[in-house]
Formats: structure tokens, C-alpha cells, sequence
């Protein structure tokens, strides 16, 4: 059975200098089909770097990054992708400022391993 899986995650940044917004990691035996992702950097200034990526235990996967004009205000992922069980969405900021609003905005659906196995034919 598909669930519907609608999230977002905001924070200011503080002085811990904690850049990253880290999604919930998805659930043992489920995989997250993730149809859109947006993070969201509204205080972003022209050039700052924005970061989507999957984290897969301790190694990251970028899925997109930007550095340009483009990304001021945010940035989304550009097609629907799947995250695992145990792995987790991230939105790195590194050049966000102490008191900026980060945050990431993430819309799909949750389906078991086995769903989504049959799905694919496998």
C-alpha cells in the first residue's frame, strides 16, 4: 500500500554552524519514491552554493548541486528519483549565514521494498 508522504523541514542556522537539513531516514523495508524536492534558502545571496543529496550511511550522494544565480532563492531536484531504507534526503547550504532560514520540501510516496520490487518486474 502506498502512503502518501508530504514533509518539510525548516532551521535557522546558528552560531553551531550546522549547514545541513537532514530529512527523516526512510523506514526499514520501505522505499521513498520522491516525485519533488525543493530546498528552500530564501535568504541565499547571487552565487551562494546549494546541495541535494541522499545520504547513504556515512557517504553522500549528490543528486544536484548549484552555485548560480538560479539557486538564490532555492533549488529542486530535476526529476523524481528512490531513497532505500536507512538512507535519508539532505540539503547542504555552505554558504548560509548565522540567523538564514534553511530548509527542505520534499513530496512522494512510501511503498514497501516488496511494492517496489514488483513494480520494477523483479
Amino acid at each position: 500500500m502506498h502512503r502518501l508522504y508530504m514533509r518539510k523541514w525548516d532551521k535557522i542556522v546558528s552560531a553551531t554552524l550546522d549547514k545541513y537539513v537532514l530529512a527523516e531516514r526512510v523506514e526499514a523495508g520501505h522505499v521513498l519514491h520522491i516525485h519533488n524536492c525543493y530546498a528552500h534558502a530564501p535568504e541565499n545571496a547571487k552565487g551562494d552554493k546549494i546541495e541535494l543529496g541522499i545520504q547513504v550511511g556515512g557517504e553522500k550522494i549528490i543528486v544536484r548541486a548549484r552555485g548560480t544565480s538560479a539557486a538564490k532563492d532555492g533549488m529542486s531536484a530535476l526529476r523524481d528519483f528512490f531513497i532505500g531504507e536507512d538512507n535519508q534526503l539532505y540539503a547542504y547550504f555552505p554558504d548560509a549565514d548565522n540567523g538564514d532560514i534553511i530548509g527542505l520540501h520534499v513530496i512522494g510516496h512510501m511503498m514497501s521494498a516488496k511494492e517496489w520490487h514488483e513494480s520494477r518486474g523483479l
